[in-house]
């Protein structure tokens, strides 16, 4: 099908707006006067057609978009030989493999290209455990690209900063994955995640920093709920309990983690779901006395009488 650029809307000559295409002449003429209104079109659509039982896949000239995913952003050529290459020779197949090998090292060509593409493979590895949607892991390739960039890989692993990136993204993202469950996954100590925490601090813009450290704590009751098995009408009674406390301005510098689940906590009191402090204490990895501190507060703010 044809794709046209109409960048007029009405005709010169009678003001008219319907317009047909002459596929002989690529000329567009007005359907009212027949006034020639462009000449010699040009088509932006494919000049291919898809039949039956093809696939744009088959047809398309292009490849894959360009992703920051990729250490050379999925531009560069690759070369793959199949082992069952038709009318290839032995030496012609050698020949082959041997490029493939060749190309591969061209393709990183120093010691950062190097540093993404291992940490990339990783990001992947990563993504598939979490289960991260593409964006996430968009935006994390950009943080660790950003970080290579001002050199402050330099005495810190390549795991470490990773794991950080991913920890950013996934507050930017709105995503409720703690640093600590991405950094057993990827094996990295403590106090490495820790300095390279700190040197991220010092790269990322302001703005950014501020959209991480603002995290709602809304984001965490889905989740806290399902792990409790709980009903739905919990999860809408805890976010509701803290949309109000959000209101009061009562609850300004806790901890999301451990408002939620204070709020999950007050949430079961009022449906008569049994779920002790211990319970939800080990899911939201907090104490039970934040918990039942949190619950005091959220009860202050909400102006009801609840036995805890």
């Amino acid at each position: 099908m044809a794709n046209f650029n109409f960048s007029f809307d009405k005709c010169e000559n009678c003001n008219g707006n319907s317009f047909v295409f002459d596929y002989k002449t690529s000329s567009i003429i007005c359907k009212d006067c027949g006034t020639v209104a462009r000449e010699k079109s040009i088509d932006y659509g494919r000049e291919w057609r898809v039949f039956f039982n093809e696939s744009y896949d088959t047809k398309a000239r292009t490849g894959a978009p360009e992703t920051l995913t990729i250490h050379d952003k999925g531009i560069g050529t690759d070369i793959r030989v199949s082992i069952n290459s038709d009318g290839f020779s032995s030496l012609q197949f050698q020949n082959a493999k041997n490029l493939q090998k060749y190309q591969k090292r061209t393709r990183i060509t120093n010691s950062i290209d190097r540093n993404l593409y291992n940490a990339f493979e990783i990001l992947e590895h990563v993504s598939s455990n979490l289960n991260l949607p593409k964006y996430v892991k968009e935006t994390a390739a950009l943080i660790y690209r950003k970080a290579v960039k001002s050199n402050a890989m330099k005495g810190r692993s390549i795991k470490g900063m990773l794991a950080v990136s991913i920890y950013f993204s996934c507050k930017l993202s709105g995503i409720p994955i703690s640093l600590d469950k991405v950094r057993q996954i990827l094996k990295v100590s403590k106090k490495n995640v820790s300095k390279c925490y700190s040197d991220m601090l010092e790269i990322l813009p302001k703005d950014t920093l501020f959209k991480v450290k603002t995290t709602n704590s809304l984001i965490y009751i889905p989740q806290m709920v399902n792990a409790l098995n709980l009903s739905p009408e919990v999860e809408i009674f805890a976010k509701n309990i803290l949309i109000e406390a959000l209101k009061n301005g009562t609850i300004a510098g806790k901890s999301p983690r451990s408002l939620a689940a204070a709020a999950i906590y007050i949430a079961c009191l009022l449906t008569n779901n049994k779920k002790t402090q211990r319970e939800i204490a080990e899911i939201a990895n907090v104490t039970e006395v934040t918990i039942r501190n949190r619950s005091k507060e959220l009860i202050r703010g909400l102006n009801v009488e609840i036995n805890l």
